[in-house]
């Protein structure tokens, strides 16, 4: 090929070999990987709660629920109270035990009915002026029906599972048998008569203590009705009776319901 031949076609070729070039290069482009993310990734570490503080609370909590029987439902309850011991600075020596009996109303969980009898041995002497000491046998009953205001309350709160841990009002029917009796339950003139009555508003709280163990404080405002019926405050004053109970309970015990 002549030098002016090949002089012609290199300025014709030249644009050729570009375009050419240049489309080659273009899907080599469009094929380059994207630049990597550069967002920054953060990590986080979440502390957990202290193993060995969470068991202590978690254990004591069990330990409280068993005390408290909060998690035992019951509908019946057996109770023997071991503190009606007096021993007064004038002679006066009262030794008894409480039996109790205490039966929640199906329908109706927060009102039960209650009976009790106590059978006391007393001795006594009939004058601050007489040494001698008389002695004999008192049976005292008492017949109510209480009402636990707050046991739901305590129910939602996990304190209490129906089973007779809650506070109350009462209304008390207590009798007394025996001449050398003191009164009745709620009551402590009528000596000398072989029959007593009275009734009581009564308030008071009752909790369980452990499995075989209760606590009863109430105070009752009395109305005596046998001998004779007297006054709602006598001389003029505000005669309330005070009593704390602890003795032995034995419940019937139930699954718990949800409520």
């Amino acid at each position: 090929m002549s030098p002016t031949r090949l002089s012609r076609f290199c300025r014709l070729g030249r644009p050729l070999l570009s375009s050419l070039l240049l489309s080659l290069a273009r899907p080599a482009a469009a094929q380059t990987p994207a630049a990597p993310d550069t967002a920054r990734i953060r990590y986080s570490e979440e502390t957990a709660p202290d193993s060995a503080g969470y068991a202590f609370e978690a254990n004591l909590g069990r330990q409280l629920r068993r005390i408290t029987r909060v998690q035992i439902e019951e509908q019946q309850l057996w109770k023997i109270g071991l503190t009606n011991f007096e021993f007064g600075s004038q002679g006066t020596t009262v030794l008894g035990l409480q039996f109790s009996y205490e039966q929640k109303l199906r329908q109706h969980p927060s009102w039960s009915v209650l009976g009790e009898l106590t059978p006391e041995y007393l001795r006594y002497r009939t004058s601050t002026a007489d040494h001698s000491r008389r002695q004999g046998l008192n049976l005292e009953s008492q017949l109510a029906g209480r009402y636990y205001y707050n046991l739901n309350k305590r129910i939602r709160k996990g304190k209490s599972a129906s089973n007779f841990s809650a506070n109350y009002l009462s209304l008390a029917l207590g009798t007394g048998y025996g001449r050398h009796g003191l009164g009745t339950p709620f009551s402590t003139d009528g000596r000398g008569h072989a029959v007593r009555a009275s009734v009581a508003v009564v308030y008071g709280l009752q909790r369980r203590l452990g499995r075989y163990g209760f606590v009863d404080v109430n105070a009752a405002l009395p109305l005596p009705l046998l001998p004779t019926l007297g006054p709602l405050f006598p001389r003029n004053t505000l005669h309330i009776l005070l009593d704390i109970r602890l003795g032995l309970a034995l419940g019937r015990s139930e699954p718990q319901r949800h409520r």
